[in-house]
């Protein structure tokens, strides 16, 4: 599809081509992938409630159950014009899809474009069309269904659809497309600032690519949209910046950063239910970075160079930073950020001996016995050491209490804690480990033992679950075991947590978190509007993951050039304290940041600590 949807004529034609009954339940019977499933009897029962019991089943993740409850109402509803019948099969459609079945899921929205009446229903299947090229590997073909359904008017409730359809072609075109691919994106979108957009990004790869020639000859273009009264002025800062890159190409004076980013990008079908994911929201705080850099620093070429981990083989994501370490050679690699897929490519960069970053995962694997990765976000037992650490600068208990919910990783929180404690020569341990059942009691009762009932110091509390709060300070009063200070990791960062405890916690608690926006209002709704304008999409903590990892790495590369990877490794290890917007970096001469947001919750305020 490389011209905009028009609804009118789809409906014509749809009117036109519309098959007569038997012909429709043929036809239903031939693409519905309904052999060997039990054909149950629907035709008395409302379909409208089997469609809320197959959207249910796909929101749980049932997606065979999901499948059979769609082929049911298309076998027992052969009218071509059936409203409940189109939206089945968009919804079988979908669930085919999430069981890695895109070609037959492509046949079902074929189908149904070919008889669908209602715009919204036309509308969703375009971008669900999408999803499913990609699937299939015809990346441009998707590239442009994307882009169709991004620029054309969304019918009433869609406007998530389209924007999150613009937002899959940007990405493409600046992770999966080349230069003449994205040229084709260029001439269908119609506004100065959906050109400028794709325009800069090819610019940019045949800086690339050592493309120079193609680049300046390209350049006039930029002018002619310079001078669009309706360009937003963030687009034509990046054109102009493009004046002062081919200033740095005549005078050999650019410089190139090479830098790897492996990230699960993902293009599911489109669902109400779902979010934007992590991995597409962290991709665009690093670009709105990178787009800044270009603006203010345009004699350094960023040569971002990305790869996603998304994918179902076994250590896919070892396999994807192979992939990337050997088609681009980077200095440094930045991602992934689930802790699973970052353990599997900590293994090639240590065997290629390339330094990665990671901005959010937290599994001690990651680090341990390899230099060449760093966590931005601390492990969990380094979470418990901060807590730890920072008691410690205001008074040196005798007993250090624990109590940790009956989870891996909070229960390595409580250990970490209590290892800085030991360290620190407090002689008396306590740990209790609670699942917020009748048991936690007697645990609690062992755990304290003769400090039952007494007071306590200072106590700390990892903890994830609202219930397993509850049950544990209603212990620590029905027991009447005191204490003078709280410290909390986990969910206490949330607002309403605190909010729901508060009355019995007089004394407020001190809690810890890997993230807490400081920065200025108008820094904040500067980088607010320019992500609007690039992605049609808000900040998010996982955007200013992504944003924060850039902007901590180019500053250490702006202090002094650095040769070599060890040099890097170094850099990194010794890097200085970094206040980037959500918390402070600071490895102090290891491989795990050891800084997290400290923040206070008493007498109804928050404050933050340091």
């Amino acid at each position: 599809m490389t011209q905009r949807i028009s609804f009118f004529c789809v409906l014509l034609a749809s009117l036109a081509a519309c098959p007569l009954p038997s012909c429709a339940a043929a036809e239903t019977g031939k693409s519905s992938p309904a052999s060997g499933t039990t054909q149950t009897q629907h035709a008395k029962q409302n379909p409208e409630f089997d469609i809320a019991k197959g959207k249910k089943l796909f929101a749980g993740k049932n997606y065979p159950e999901a499948q059979k409850v769609f082929e049911g109402i298309l076998i027992n509803d052969s009218n071509p014009k059936s409203k409940s019948a189109h939206t089945a099969r968009l919804w079988l459609a979908k669930a085919l899809f999430m069981q890695q079945k895109p070609k037959d899921a492509s046949d079902q929205l074929d189908l149904l474009l070919k008889i669908a009446l209602d715009p919204a229903t036309i509308y969703e299947a375009h971008f669900d069309l999408a999803a499913c090229r990609l699937k299939l590997g015809q990346t441009l073909p998707a590239a442009l269904d994307y882009l169709n359904v991004g620029i054309s008017a969304a019918p009433v409730g869609m406007e998530r659809v389209r924007e999150t359809a613009l937002g899959n072609a940007r990405l493409l075109a600046c992770t999966s497309l080349d230069a003449n691919e994205i040229t084709a994106l260029e001439r269908v979108a119609k506004s100065p600032d959906h050109q400028a957009f794709f325009f800069n990004e090819r610019m940019q790869k045949y800086l690339r690519s050592n493309n120079t020639g193609t680049f300046k000859s390209s350049l006039p273009l930029a002018a002619s949209l310079i001078d669009s009264p309706s360009i937003s002025p963030l687009y034509r800062q990046l054109l102009e910046s493009l004046k002062n890159q081919e200033k740095a190409v005549d005078n050999g004076t650019m410089k190139e950063q090479r830098i790897g980013v492996l990230l699960p990008l993902e293009f599911p079908v489109y669902s109400r239910s779902s979010v934007l994911p992590a991995g597409n929201r962290v991709f665009y705080g690093l670009y709105n970075r990178q787009l800044m850099h270009q603006i203010t620093k345009p004699e350094q070429l960023l040569n971002m160079m990305t790869v996603s981990t998304s994918g179902n083989e076994k250590n896919d994501a070892s396999l994807a930073a192979t992939k990337l370490i050997e088609a681009h050679k980077p200095a440094i690699i930045l991602g992934p950020i689930f802790s699973a897929e970052t353990v599997d490519a900590s293994q090639a960069v240590k065997h290629a001996k390339i330094p990665l970053l990671t901005p959010t995962a937290t599994d001690r694997l990651i680090t341990e016995n390899n230099p060449w990765c760093f966590q931005l976000n601390p492990t969990h037992e380094e979470r418990g050491r901060i807590a730890a650490r920072e008691l410690l600068k205001t008074s040196k208990p005798s007993v250090a209490a624990a109590i940790a919910e009956k989870t891996p990783y909070l229960e390595e929180m409580a250990k970490g804690y209590l290892d800085e404690m030991k360290l620190a020569g407090t002689k008396t341990i306590i740990f209790a480990s609670l699942s917020g059942t009748d048991a936690d009691s007697s645990v609690f009762r062992q755990a304290t033992g003769l400090h039952w009932g007494k007071n306590l110091g200072s106590l700390y509390l990892p903890m994830d679950n609202r219930e397993v709060i509850d049950k544990t300070i209603g212990l620590l009063i029905s027991s009447k075991t005191g204490y003078d200070r709280i410290l909390g990791s986990g969910i206490w960062g949330e607002q309403d947590v605190f909010n729901r405890f508060r009355a019995r916690l007089p004394k407020g608690i001190t809690f810890f978190s890997d993230y807490y926006l400081w920065a200025d209002a108008a820094t904040t709704a500067e980088l607010s509007k320019n992500q609007k304008l690039l992605w049609n999409s808000p900040v998010s903590s996982h955007f200013w993951y992504g944003y924060d990892t850039l902007d901590y790495l180019l500053n250490l590369l702006s202090v002094k050039p650095l040769k070599g990877n060890k040099a890097l490794v170094k850099a990194l290890q010794q890097s200085p304290r970094f206040r980037a917007h959500y918390t402070d970096y600071a490895f102090d001469g290891g491989n795990v940041n050891r800084s997290m947001n400290v923040l206070r919750y008493e007498n109804n305020i928050i404050r933050q600590v340091r």
